[in-house]
């Protein structure tokens, strides 16, 4: 004998359908640190767009940070980056762009070594001694 599905049982699973459809559907804000950025230049970018509402004296360290690593200034953006970092009133996005930042500045700083760049030598030194930090 087959019974039919109860009616209650057909509402829930039609109730949690449209739950899953609309929670699927809100339209948030992309995360700007998802994606971890491969040159300074890239980093630079990502630091502008999650520093942009910051209170002024930590949007002023994350603009020198930003503006240093697209310049290939690579001991000022180690050093802004550094100070950025420090601020007392950073979110998770902010300190994840920093990190990003220093990841790629990292990569960029070992390659410029190999190639015998002596001022990404200092700036490599500056970065080591920040992470023991």
């Amino acid at each position: 004998m087959k019974t039919s599905p109860s009616p209650s049982r057909g509402a829930g699973i039609g109730l949690m359908a449209a739950t899953l459809l609309l929670a699927g559907c809100g339209k948030s804000e992309p995360d700007p640190t998802a994606v971890v950025p491969r040159t300074p230049k890239e980093a630079a970018t990502q630091v502008e767009q999650v520093f942009r509402d910051a209170p002024p004296p930590v949007q002023e360290a994350a603009t020198q940070a930003s503006e240093a690593m697209r310049r290939g200034d690579y001991e000022q953006a180690v050093v802004s980056l550094q100070v950025a970092k420090q601020q007392e009133a950073i979110t998770v996005q902010q300190g994840m762009a920093i990190h990003n930042s220093m990841v790629a500045m990292e990569a960029s700083l070992i390659r410029a070594m190999e190639a015998g760049d002596p001022q990404a030598k200092r700036a490599y030194e500056i970065l080591r001694r920040m992470k023991r930090n």
